[in-house]
C-alpha cells in the first residue's frame, strides 16, 4: 500500500510573533510539526503495519524540514521536500497545486493530511489537492477502516449533533482530526536515525510548473497589510472600600467602558 502524508512545520504556539512591517512578520525561531499532521502520519503508519507498503512524508517549504525528520523518526520510509525560490509567497491554493503536480503521476492508495495547519487554520490544502487530482476526499475523519480487497475505506467524521459514517473507494484523500489516533512518540534511536536521513529535494522544473503558477504570482489570497493587536488600556485600580468600590466599578462600566 502506497501512502503519502502531507506535512507542514508551523510556529510554536508559545513563539513570539511581531508585526515587522505592513507586509512582514517577525516570528521567533520556534517551530514544530503541525499536530494534525502528526495524526495523519500515525494513520499512515497504522495502515502500513496492517497491510504493508510504504509511507512517504511530503512538504512544500524552502527552509524548514524538521517536519519531514519528525515523520522519519515516527516510522515513515521516505521524506521529500519540494523547494524552489519561486515558492515564496505561496498561499494554500498554490501549495495544493504544487503537491498535486508531484503526486499526479505517482501510484498511491491514500493521501493523508492534517485537518488544518495550526498557523493559518485554513483547512484548504488537503481538499484542494484532492480536487486537483480528481479523487474522492473526506474532511476531518475520526475513524478509518480499510478493506483492501474491495478497495474501499469506511470513514467516520464528526458533524453537527453527531457523527457521519461514509464508504469511500480509494485511491482517496483524507484529512485527519483529533480523535482518530494518538501519535506515537519516536524512540531516541529513531530520532537519531532521522537526523541523518537523506531528504530528497524536488524543484518546480521537474514538476513542469512555471514560476508564475506558484508563489505570490499564482496566489489567490493576497496579504494587504499586517496589523498588530490593539494595545490594552492601562488597568485602573479602585481603592475604595466596600460598598463604595462596587458603586465606583458600576459607574466606570457604565460611563467609560459602556458595557452596561
Amino acid at each position: 500500500m502506497e501512502i503519502y502524508v502531507l506535512v507542514k512545520q508551523v510556529p510554536d504556539p508559545e513563539a513570539m510573533v511581531k508585526v515587522k512591517s505592513d507586509m512582514e512578520l517577525e516570528i521567533e525561531n520556534k517551530y514544530f510539526t503541525s499536530y494534525f499532521d502528526e495524526i495523519a502520519i500515525e494513520a499512515g503508519l497504522k495502515l502500513k503495519e496492517k497491510f504493508g507498503g510504504k509511507v512517504t512524508v511530503l512538504t512544500v517549504d524552502n527552509r524548514r524540514i524538521d517536519a519531514l525528520r519528525r515523520g522519519i523518526s515516527m516510522g515513515a520510509d521516505e521524506a521529500i521536500q519540494i523547494t524552489d525560490p519561486a515558492l515564496e509567497g505561496s498561499d494554500q491554493f498554490t501549495t495544493a497545486r504544487v503537491f498535486s503536480a508531484y503526486l499526479k503521476d505517482k501510484p498511491f492508495d491514500f493521501i493523508l493530511a492534517g485537518r488544518q495547519a495550526m498557523d493559518d487554520d485554513a483547512g484548504i490544502v488537503g481538499p484542494a489537492v484532492a480536487e486537483c487530482l480528481g479523487i474522492p476526499h473526506v474532511h476531518s475523519i475520526v475513524g478509518l477502516e480499510v478493506d483492501d480487497q474491495k478497495k474501499e475505506a469506511k470513514v467516520t467524521r464528526e458533524v453537527e449533533n453527531g457523527r457521519e459514517n461514509l464508504t469511500c473507494p480509494f485511491p482517496a484523500l483524507f484529512t485527519c482530526q483529533k480523535g482518530l489516533n494518538t501519535p506515537r512518540i519516536p524512540l531516541v534511536m529513531n530520532v537519531m536515525k532521522a537526523m541523518k536521513a537523506q531528504i530528497k529535494k524536488v524543484d518546480l522544473a521537474s514538476l513542469g510548473l512555471k514560476p508564475e503558477e506558484v508563489g505570490s504570482l499564482g496566489a489567490k489570497v493576497k496579504v494587504q497589510r499586517y496589523l498588530p493587536p490593539a494595545k490594552r488600556p492601562p488597568v485602573k485600580m479602585i481603592k475604595d472600600d466596600f460598598p463604595e468600590n462596587v458603586k465606583t466599578l458600576v459607574k466606570l462600566l457604565r460611563e467609560e467602558a459602556k458595557v452596561i
